[in-house]
C-alpha cells in the first residue's frame, strides 16, 4: 500500500474517533619563476574563487596542556603558549606511559622520560633505525623507533602515551589535529628557505600539445594517480577543485573522485580503499578489489607520478617538484624513472600547460604547509624543547642525505632543516585546514543523509501502521 493511500485511511479514521631544492639535476635546474609570456600554452590566468564557508572558530580545538620547566637545559628558549593552550591541573604526564604489547608493538619501544619515541609504519623499520641512529649522536635523549601498521594506528599510539611523534603531510596532520588533540611542534623547511610547496597537477606532455587550452574538464572519464587519500596535494585539493567546479553537496570525496574519472589509484594509509571505487586503477595491485595500501607501489607523491610514468594514469596529483626529483634526470630517479621530465607538464586548473620548473606558481590547486613533527598536546616541555633542538641540528640530515633519504617517506626529499613552530597549528595549517575540513563535512553529510534515507521510510511506515491499526482497533470496539 502507497504512504498516500496510508494516510488518507488514516484520515478517514480519525474523523471517526522527523593535500631538494631540486638542487642538483644536472642541466635541469629549477629556474626562475617565468614570467606568464614564457608560459607555454598558457591562456590568460583567472583568480579561483576563494573558499567558501568552513572556517574555524578563534579558539583552539586542542585541550589545554599542563605546564612544565625544563629539567633539561636547552638554548632553545621556550615558545610563548597561546591561550588555548596554557594550563589547566592534570595527572602528571612525566610519569611513563605502558608499551602496548602484540604484534603491532616493536622491540626498539621504550617508554622511559628519557626516550623520543618516533612512530612510522610497518615496513620502514631499516629506514627508522637509520635516521634515528643519526638523531641519538649528540643528543640527551634516546631517539627509538615504535612501528605500527599505518599513521592512524601513529597517531592513536601518541594519543595512548605509546609513542611521542610522527611527521605528517598536512592532510593527515588536519585529521591528528581534529580528532586526537595533536599539535605541530616543528615543520620542514625546503629549498630557499620555503614553508610551503604547491599542489600541481602533471599530465603527459602530449595532451598539451593535443589541445592548448586543455583544462581538467577534459579529463573527466579518464584515469587519475593520486598519493593516496586524504593527502593535501594528491587527494583534497584537486577533489575539492572538481567539487567546487560541479557544486555537489551530495556526494563525499570519494564519489566524486569515482564519477569524475574512470579509474582512480588512490592508496590508503589505513586501508580505507577497499571497495570505495579509489584503488580500481592500481593495476595488478588491486586484483581482488579489496585494498591498496601504503606498501602499494603507487603510494605518496613518488608512487603517484610512478603511475603516470607507467601508463596507469592520465593526469597525476602530486607535490610541484615530483616530477623534477624523480624523473629520468632528476637525483633521486629510480629503477621506474624511464622518462625524462621534459615528457610531461603541468596542467594549471584555471586551464592550459606550463613547463615543469619547480616553480609552478599559479599553475596549481594552491599552497601546502610544509610536512610537520605532529605531538600530543600535553608532550611534556623538555622533551618537547630537546626533540625541537636535536631536529634544528642540519647535521643528521646532511648525512641522510649523502646515504639514501630519497626512498625514506619518513622525511620528505627535498627537506633541508627543521624549524620550531611558531604559530598554533591551526594558524600554520591556514588554507589547508579549510579544504581538508570541507572534504569532511563532505564525508560526515554522505554519511548522516545515508542514516537518514536508510531509516526514514521504514520509521514512518512504522508509525503510520501503528496508527492506523490503533485507529482500526478503536473502531471495531465501538461497533
Amino acid at each position: 500500500m502507497q504512504i498516500s493511500s496510508l494516510f488518507s485511511l488514516l484520515i478517514f479514521f480519525s474523523s471517526s474517533s522527523s593535500f631538494a631544492c631540486a638542487s642538483v639535476i644536472h642541466d635541469f635546474a629549477p629556474t626562475p619563476e617565468p614570467s606568464s609570456s614564457a608560459s607555454t600554452f598558457l591562456p590568460p590566468e583567472r583568480e579561483l574563487s576563494p573558499d567558501a564557508g568552513f572556517g574555524f572558530a578563534s579558539t583552539d580545538y586542542s585541550p589545554p596542556a599542563p605546564p612544565r620547566s625544563s629539567k633539561h637545559p636547552s638554548h632553545l628558549p621556550a615558545p610563548a603558549l597561546a591561550p588555548a593552550e596554557q594550563s589547566e591541573e592534570a595527572a602528571d604526564i612525566l610519569s611513563p606511559a605502558p608499551v602496548a604489547q602484540g604484534a603491532s608493538g616493536s622491540a626498539d619501544e621504550d617508554s622511559g622520560e628519557e626516550t623520543v619515541r618516533w612512530c612510522t609504519v610497518r615496513g620502514e623499520m631499516e629506514d627508522c633505525r637509520f635516521l634515528l641512529n643519526l638523531l641519538s649522536q649528540s643528543s640527551n635523549y634516546t631517539w627509538t623507533c615504535v612501528i605500527r601498521d599505518s599513521s592512524d594506528e601513529c597517531v592513536d599510539s601518541i594519543r595512548k602515551g605509546e609513542a611521542d611523534i610522527i611527521n605528517l603531510e598536512a592532510g593527515a596532520a588536519f585529521t591528528a589535529f581534529l580528532n586526537s588533540s595533536m599539535k605541530a611542534i616543528a615543520n620542514e623547511i625546503y629549498c630557499n628557505r620555503a614553508e610551503s610547496y604547491a599542489a600541481v597537477a602533471v599530465v603527459h606532455r602530449k595532451s598539451c600539445e593535443s589541445k592548448r587550452s586543455l583544462s581538467l574538464m577534459d579529463f573527466k572519464g579518464h584515469r587519475s594517480c593520486h598519493g593516496g587519500r586524504s593527502s593535501a596535494s594528491g587527494w583534497t585539493y584537486p577533489v575539492d577543485h572538481i567539487r567546487k567546479l560541479f557544486g555537489s553537496k551530495k556526494m563525499n570525496d570519494v564519489d566524486i573522485a569515482a564519477n569524475f574519472f574512470s579509474k582512480v589509484c588512490a592508496p590508503s594509509d589505513s586501508g580505507l580503499g577497499g571497495g570505495q571505487g579509489i584503488c580500481s586503477g592500481c593495476h595488478d595491485e588491486n586484483k581482488n578489489g579489496t585494498s591498496c595500501r601504503r606498501d602499494s607501489l603507487y603510494y605518496g607523491d613518488t608512487g603517484a607520478f610512478r603511475c603516470l610514468m607507467g601508463g596507469l594514469g592520465d593526469v597525476a596529483f602530486v607535490r610541484g617538484d615530483t616530477a623534477l626529483l624523480y624523473s629520468r634526470e632528476g637525483p633521486y630517479n629510480q629503477s621506474w624513472s624511464k622518462r625524462s621530465v621534459r615528457d610531461f607538464m603541468y596542467l594549471c586548473p584555471q586551464g592550459g600547460c606550463r613547463e615543469i620548473n619547480g616553480y609552478p606558481g599559479a599553475c596549481s590547486f594552491g599552497t601546502v604547509p610544509a610536512n610537520m613533527i605532529m605531538a600530543s598536546n600535553s608532550i611534556p616541555n623538555h622533551k618537547r624543547l630537546n626533540i625541537l633542538e636535536r631536529l634544528a641540528n642540519s647535521s643528521w640530515i646532511e648525512a641522510a642525505y649523502a646515504e639514501r633519504i630519497s626512498s625514506i617517506h619518513m622525511v620528505s626529499p627535498s627537506t633541508q632543516e627543521f624549524t620550531l613552530m611558531k604559530t598554533l597549528t591551526r594558524s600554520y595549517l591556514g588554507q589547508s585546514a579549510s579544504i581538508s575540513q570541507s572534504i569532511q563535512h563532505l564525508k560526515t553529510q554522505k554519511a548522516e543523509g545515508s542514516a537518514s534515507s536508510a531509516n526514514s521510510f521504514p520509521d514512518q511506515y512504522s508509525m503510520l501502521w501503528v496508527l492506523l491499526s490503533a485507529a482500526l482497533a478503536c473502531c471495531f470496539c465501538n461497533q
